[in-house]
């Protein structure tokens, strides 16, 4: 503590008079500071916790597979849990959008016509939190891009989007933290964003896959691995986006609603094609500091 003044309104210094009055009183404000501590005064320890967010995307043959079973989108594939970023078929509803902030520069302004293929999709999941403030640590994006099923070499192909070179990194990926308002919750334009990265270059952040050269399958066992389904996948992950950002510090109040998206485009340009969500395997992670309870 700098100072007593902190916790006492008497003054003791030269030139003033020191006597057993102003002495009780400062001692008896001293007490009472000592029993009832403000928050603010205390040096609170923060304990790390970390929500993690992981699936399999549908291949192109489970969409063949399964079409029969699951009513796919029209085309013949399911893209959940990615949702088109505009809710489509009215211009009139009140919740028409699921992020804002994210349309991306080459695209034309959504419509009541929103589908998939036209813009971009994203994958949303909603956290609440508790009666205690939380503060965003760290925000970690894991898009795995596999030698086989899952392809994605992060950059413009011969036809790029208007403004883009072919042959560059791309750099129409948005990940967003948003929070809910607390008097239209589920009104996303009236939401406050509280973290939003994009226009990045991938090549920032690419992890290249070690070249290690293809594995031999064991076929010593019983029923055999079926080989022929493996080719391909001996090499592993070929080029991966790790996509980090560290020390955020951004305070959450207590009761608050966050939203975690991954918003990639869904224009039927390279090179995330007609499929998006089948050119990679996403893990995202988001690292919260919460502090430590004595009760």
């Amino acid at each position: 503590m700098a100072s007593i003044r902190h916790f006492t309104t008497e003054q003791f210094s030269d030139g003033t008079t020191i006597d057993g009055n102003r002495l009780e009183r400062a001692v008896q404000d001293l007490e009472n500071y000592i029993n009832n501590v403000p928050d603010g005064d205390f040096a609170n320890r923060w304990l790390q916790s970390q929500v993690v967010l992981k699936y399999l995307p549908w291949t192109a043959a489970a969409d063949t597979a399964f079409a029969s079973y699951i009513l796919p989108i029209a085309g013949g594939y399911n893209p959940f849990p990615y949702m088109p970023i505009y809710n489509s078929g009215n211009a009139s509803l009140m919740n028409s959008y699921r992020a804002k902030g994210n349309r991306l520069d080459y695209q034309t302004p959504f419509t009541s016509s929103g589908l998939y293929g036209t813009h971009q999709v994203a994958w949303t999941t909603g956290l609440s939190t508790g009666r205690d403030p939380v503060i965003i640590d760290a925000v970690d994006a894991i898009l795995a891009s596999y030698t086989k099923d899952y392809v994605n070499p992060y950059v413009y192909d011969s036809a790029p989007p208007t403004n883009r070179i072919a042959g560059n990194p791309i750099d129409n990926i948005h990940l967003q933290i948003t929070m809910d308002s607390s008097f239209n919750p589920n009104i996303q334009i009236s939401n406050s964003v509280l973290w939003h990265k994009y226009n990045f270059d991938a090549s920032s952040y690419f992890v290249q896959g070690s070249g290690t050269g293809a594995v031999t399958f064991s076929s010593d066992m019983s029923p055999a691995i079926d080989t022929g389904a493996l080719t391909g996948m001996g090499n592993g992950f070929s080029t991966t986006l790790h996509i980090k950002d560290s020390n955020l510090r951004i305070p959450v109040p207590p009761f608050s609603r966050l939203r975690f998206s991954l918003i990639l485009p869904d224009d039927g340009l390279a090179p995330w094609g007609a499929k998006p969500w089948q050119t990679m395997i996403p893990t995202m992670t988001l690292t919260l500091l919460e502090r430590l309870q004595s009760d």
